[in-house]
């Protein structure tokens, strides 16, 4: 990864389509998540998806693999914290810290053990929110399956479409939508 971020916006995430993109994110976690104080957001690359979610939490954590990018996210987005590290070690670079919600948009496809992410993750909060490109969608659906997972309504704009997954912890199950 920290070959990509060699260039700024390696994934071209300051273009309207995924402006839109954000913003559709923000409609999902505001609908199932509306008190939402504490985020950490999975694969923060520069900031630019860190800016938005920062309009529907009053705190949000980015982990990064990619220093370049976590130092570059620091410069565009003061007002939230980045952490350089792996998914996979979130909870040792965490400790004991707890967050409302766990955004990991558009990124566990780039995981080498997606059961292991996601049991990581659901030791750091109740619900998480998966979001992937459709074509990409299709290989993690078995991962986003059984207790605790529902499959929201896609997200669509500029003529794509995301598949939407929200896991609840068990107790906190919620009828979504």
């Amino acid at each position: 990864m920290e070959r990509m971020y060699l260039l700024k916006d390696p994934w071209k995430l300051a273009s309207p389509r995924e402006a839109a993109r954000f913003a559709l994110t923000n409609a999902v976690i505001a609908a199932v998540v509306p008190e939402c104080s504490t985020l950490l957001e999975v694969g923060s690359g520069e900031g630019m998806q860190t800016e938005a979610l920062l309009k529907v939490s009053r705190a949000v954590t980015g982990i990064e693999v990619s220093m370049a990018a976590v130092e570059r996210a620091h410069r565009a987005v003061p007002a939230a914290e980045f952490i350089t590290g792996r998914a996979e070690d979130a909870q040792t670079l965490l400790g004991t810290r707890r967050f409302d919600l766990v955004t990991a948009c558009e990124v566990l496809y780039y995981a080498p053990d997606v059961e292991h992410v996601l049991t990581t993750l659901q030791s750091l909060a109740p619900r998480i929110l998966v979001t992937s490109y459709e074509k990409r969608a299709r290989r993690l659906s078995r991962h986003l399956e059984g207790p605790g997972w529902t499959r929201l309504e896609d997200m669509q704009a500029y003529g794509m479409r995301w598949w939407c997954y929200l896991w609840q912890a068990p107790g906190r199950l919620q009828p979504v939508g």
